[in-house]
């Protein structure tokens, strides 16, 4: 018996990992079932018994990834240095996860309403985390004292809702988009000290 349940489990990683790939790659319209399927070598039937439609697939899709980024977040945590080394990182995994993400990924996942309610959940969630970890630096010296921080968050907050409704990402790259404002958003509030960190890793660029 538990091999069994530990076949299903290891099969429902392989096919999350499998599908977000595609997903990303190609739209989420254009992935079908049976193109899941075909690529997991295993039967369409195979597929439906663990997840009955795409929507659901998709919402396990998402869900693992978000698990993927923050455990490795939270260990990076538990081993950096400061939290300019920890903003760096995390700006460096979102860069290599965009590298081949299609612009009508993000245009099509806001038509499926379980994911964008799990994506509404994990904002407030990340929201908090953010504000705390702001906290720490700067106690640490990184992040400029006298600012209301939720008005930062919110005012980020915006700009991805504005390049979400606007469609951004079907006129330019993402990882521009991304990069061009995470960098203006970080110089916004990080001290010289914080700057200076940022500088170093960009100065080459």
């Amino acid at each position: 018996m538990n091999n069994i349940s530990n076949y299903k489990k290891e099969l429902r990683l392989r096919i999350l990992s499998v599908a977000i790939e595609m997903f990303k790659k190609n739209g989420i319209k254009s992935v079908k079932m049976d193109d899941i399927a075909n690529a997991m070598q295993i039967s369409k039937r195979t597929l439906y018994e663990l997840y009955d439609n795409k929507e659901k697939l998709l919402l396990e899709c998402m869900r693992e990834d978000n698990l993927r980024i923050r455990s490795h977040m939270a260990e990076f945590l538990n081993q950096a240095d400061n939290e300019m080394d920890v903003v760096i990182e995390f700006f460096r995994i979102k860069m290599e996860d965009l590298e081949n993400i299609s612009p009508y990924f993000f245009l099509e996942l806001q038509k499926y309403s379980n994911v964008v309610s799990y994506l509404r959940s994990l904002h407030e969630e990340d929201t908090k985390k953010s504000l705390e970890f702001i906290k720490r630096g700067i106690e640490h010296g990184y992040f400029l004292k006298g600012l209301n921080y939720e008005i930062v968050v919110k005012i980020a907050e915006a700009s991805t809702n504005y390049f979400i409704t606007n469609k951004m990402y079907m006129k330019y790259d993402t990882k521009e988009l991304f990069r061009n404002f995470w960098i203006v958003l970080m110089r916004g509030f990080c001290t010289s000290k914080g700057a200076a960190r940022l500088t170093e890793i960009f100065k080459d660029e």
